[in-house]
């Protein structure tokens, strides 16, 4: 992001009205993409960049804190635009499913004044935190709800896992562990690069714990030393590194 300016995220969710692709088709995710490719070039023609991934879009600039009113109202007037072209295409746009968020340092966000924005007459407030494909995203980007969120959910799967470990193996409490506690502490990590040490604490935590239901040790063994040399996993700061 670059210094003296926001950044300003619309997500929203398209739907189709009357025809419908077939759920878990293997041409319904092409098919809907070609149907819905005009979206991008809407966007673009009013000077907001957009992604989609399925059916979930997202439309952003970058502007200094004196132009927020003003591109708030040529955000405002991008999705309006998309909305008449989805009515006329048998798509709708799902006004209670859009966010609006403003993304930038605390200094930055304090100069910001405009908190909500009028759609298809709904009134849509400033969000303080949104999610994008499960990640949690807040305006200062320090992703601290995401880590919260995510640990939250690896010790409980953790807990069940504890009830069941006199019965494994190492071998399958190390395959359970994986399933269940690895695999949703490396998704989207690379968005965690350069993440404050202090967020991504509970994030270690979670393996910490991981690796002691996997050897057996107890909750205030030292278990840095047995991630690293006998189960050889890497620490949390090492998996977010561009390199891993």
């Amino acid at each position: 992001m670059l210094l003296g300016t926001v950044l300003v995220l619309q997500f929203f969710s398209i739907k189709l009205t009357e025809s419908h692709f077939p759920q878990g088709s293997v041409l319904g995710p092409i098919l809907f993409l070609l149907y819905c490719a005009d979206i991008t070039n809407i966007a673009e023609r009013h000077g907001v960049t957009a992604h989609s991934y399925a059916d979930d879009t997202q439309l952003y600039v970058h502007c200094t804190t004196g132009q927020c009113a003003t591109e708030a109202s040529r955000l405002t007037t991008c999705i309006e635009k998309l909305n008449t072209w989805m009515v006329s295409n048998r798509l709708r746009l799902k006004s209670d499913k859009t966010q609006f968020i403003w993304v930038g340092s605390r200094q930055q966000l304090a100069n910001v004044t405009l908190t909500e924005i009028m759609f298809d007459g709904h009134r849509i407030t400033t969000s303080h935190n949104v999610t994008c494909l499960g990640v949690a995203i807040d305006a200062e980007l320090t992703f601290a709800t995401h880590v919260k969120r995510v640990a939250s959910r690896c010790f409980y799967q953790l807990r069940q896992l504890w009830s069941v470990r006199p019965a494994l193996s190492v071998d399958n409490a190390k395959m359970l562990t994986h399933a269940f506690i690895a695999s949703r502490v490396d998704y989207c990590n690379s968005i965690l690069y350069q993440t404050a040490a202090i967020h991504l604490r509970p994030l270690q935590l979670v393996l910490n714990a991981a690796a002691r239901l996997v050897v057996k040790k107890r909750k205030w063994d030292s278990i840095t030393p047995t991630i690293c040399d006998n189960l050889h996993w890497l620490l949390v700061f090492q998996k977010s590194m561009p390199n891993c």
